[in-house]
Formats: C-alpha cells, structure tokens, sequence
C-alpha cells in the first residue's frame, strides 16, 4: 500500500482479490493535483483501503466506482444485449404518449436493426459514428437523426453507463450533426391578402379557419384538435390545450410552453363566430371536414394544396401558415416578445434564432439607428430655437 506520484496525479498503488479469487495490482488514480492538501485526502483513502483489505471488506466500487478494474467487479452484463435494455430502460420514462410513439417508431426503424442483437458492453463510439453516417447516406435530415434517433439511444445509453452497466459513455464525444437552416417558406403580405380574398370568394367555409390561423400562429396539430371548450370569448382568449397526432388520436401539446393562452382581436373573434355556426353544435371540435370529422394531416395537406392552387400561389405545407404568422406579425413591428409568446416559444431567443432571416430592418448594424435619433434631436433644437427667436 503506497501513496504514488505520477504525472503530478496521486495515486494510490496496492493489491486485492478479485471476484474470482485472483490476486491483482492495482494503480489506482484519485485525481488530485500532488499538492499539500490533497496529498493528506490520498492519504486518508489509503489508510482506509488498508484497512478494509486487512479485514476482509474491501469494497473496490465504494472507491473507485470508474475504475481501471471496475468492468471486474461488476456483476456480468455480457448477455444483456441493447434490445431488453432498451425495454428496460423505456418503461421506466414519464414521457409523452406521442414521443414515446416516436422514439418506439425510431427503434423498429434504425436502432433495433442495428444495435438490437448487440451486447450492451460491445456498443462503443466507432460503431455509433458507423451508425450515424449510414443514417445520413439514407438521406435521413439532420434534425431528424439528432432529435429523434441519436437522443432517445444517447438517452438510454448514458443510464446504463450511470447505472455502471457499461464502463464508458460511448457517446460522450460526439456531438450533434449540423443542422440545415430550418425550412421555412412563409407567405408574404401580398401573398396573404390574395390567399383570403381568393378563398373568401371560391370556398367560404375556409376563409374563416385561415383567417383564423394567419392570426393565432396555432402549430397544425394545435389547429386540428381546438375544440369550442377552448374558446373563451368572455376573456377574448383562445386556450391551448391539446394537439391531434399524425396517428390520429389526441394528447398534450409539444412541450410545458406550448399550454398557452392567445388572445384574441376583434377580426379572429368575428371569425369564430361565424365558424361556430357552421360547427358549433357538432361534436365539439372547432374545424370539422364535410364529413364532420375532426381534420388530419393528410386530409389538410391535400385540401391545402387545392386552396393554395385556387389562389395562384406556389404549394406551400400548411405548417407554412405558423411561419407565415411568425414573420409578418414581426415584421409589422409586433413586440417580439408577444409573437414569442403567441407561438409558445420557450423564450424569445428561440423565435429570433428561427425567424430572423425574415426580418429585414427591425434592427441594423450599421449606426443607422443612431443618426436617425441624432438627427431628430438637432431638428427639435434647430425648431426650438426658431421659436424663440420668433
């Protein structure tokens, strides 16, 4: 038993018994700078280590959890292979229904096929990076393969490493694939104004749903499940609850900031009213297809693609209609922080990040800013003193 030195690290050098019953050196480093004080804590460890190992209780986990021989110690994992551990490890998540829906939907795609059959100890970085780039070769976007493919599997494996079911986090160095700029294609002013004129005169009963929509910012799924409960005219606001699911059925909205309260002008109110006369007395929700269903991505994607044709515009995905929102209502000079707010944004650095290309002139880098100011202030002096001298 020896306090060493190396590399100016204390370590800590002696022998113990292995789980089975092997004799073993161990040069076990504490991580301490080889200074006064910390010479006295290696110390310490030392004496206490000695004493254990003199009385038959050595614990070399207590110690030295992340170890040089911790994999020795352990009870064996070898035949725990990725897949029972992913079930494990997924079962014990309070998760939204769609987003475990998702990561499940992630699995039987790209991560079973190619981790399911490994042992858990054998998953290392080179075969993640091998995993990664054969994701990018399918054509799979960036955001795709970072969000909902590398997290859930960065997720799980870091609790088996926690849970020291695997020595090393194998995904602690890599780092998230560049993202592509975010596709965004909102409509312009003009543009708007054409769509809502063009679908007021073609197709009436959906002047008022985009109407509503280009003034609430509502994601699609938000637009889809809106229910009448939902609406509060006696507070002027509109209630976000809830979101419809590409599967169809109904849950929570996106995350915590997505529950949010919109208030409502004048123009969406006498909006609402009108669709409530088409809809109100159905089965609760506020945007019903002739059919009295609650609408559905692929049903707004195709009766989308007819309404933007009936305008004379280029196809947009209905999504664009949340950007379009976004975008013009910034660009009017609306507070940033309403817009931020109205979208469910977390913070605002979120809706600048995402829409600042859109914003010309809100803000310069170029002292423009400045002069104006400067030079309204000469004027109201020069105008001062015209004033006077009259």
């Amino acid at each position: 038993m020896a306090v060493r030195i190396r590399d100016n690290k204390l370590f800590i050098d002696f022998y113990c018994y292995l789980p089975d019953g092997r004799r073993v050196r161990c040069r076990e480093s504490t991580n301490l700078k080889d200074i006064k004080k910390n010479r006295k804590i290696a110390e310490a460890k030392d004496k206490a280590i000695c004493y254990e190992l003199n009385h038959n209780k050595f614990d070399y986990l207590h110690f030295f959890p992340y170890g040089s021989k911790a994999r020795l110690f352990r009870p064996a994992t070898s035949n725990l292979l990725f897949s029972e551990w992913w079930d494990q490890w997924l079962s014990e998540k309070s998760i939204r229904v769609n987003t475990e829906k998702g990561w499940n939907s992630s699995y039987r795609a790209h991560i079973g096929p190619h981790f399911g059959h490994y042992p858990l100890i054998d998953i290392d970085e080179h075969e993640i990076l091998v995993f990664r780039k054969s994701l990018v070769e399918k054509g799979l976007s960036s955001s795709t393969i970072n969000a909902k493919i590398m997290k859930p599997l960065r997720m799980a494996l870091l609790l088996a490493h926690k849970r020291e079911l695997i020595d090393k986090y194998p995904c602690r160095d890599i780092k998230n694939l560049v993202e592509d700029v975010p596709d965004i294609d909102p409509l312009s002013f003009e543009e708007l104004r054409n769509l809502l004129a063009s679908i007021k005169n073609k197709k009436p009963e959906y002047y008022d749903m985009l109407l509503i929509w280009s003034r609430t910012g509502l994601r699609p799924g938000e637009l889809y499940a809106l229910k009448w409960k939902y609406v509060d005219y006696f507070t002027k606001k509109l209630i976000i609850r809830e979101t419809r699911l590409p599967s169809g059925s109904e849950g929570p909205v996106k995350t915590p900031s997505s529950n949010r309260d919109i208030e409502l002008r004048p123009t969406v109110i006498g909006a609402l009213k009108r669709q409530e006369s088409r809809t109100g007395l159905m089965d609760g929700h506020v945007f019903l297809t002739h059919a009295n269903k609650p609408f559905s991505d692929a049903f707004m994607r195709k009766k989308f693609r007819h309404l933007m044709k009936l305008a004379g515009l280029k196809y947009r995905p209905p999504k664009q209609m949340r950007h379009t929102f976004a975008t013009l209502h910034i660009a009017a000079g609306e507070n940033i922080s309403w817009v931020s707010k109205t979208l469910g944004h977390a913070d605002v650095q979120t809706t600048l990040k995402k829409y600042n290309r859109f914003i010309p002139n809100l803000t310069r880098e170029d002292g423009s800013a400045f002069e104006t100011v400067m030079d309204s202030k000469t004027q109201y002096r020069h105008n001062q003193g015209t004033a006077h001298a009259n």
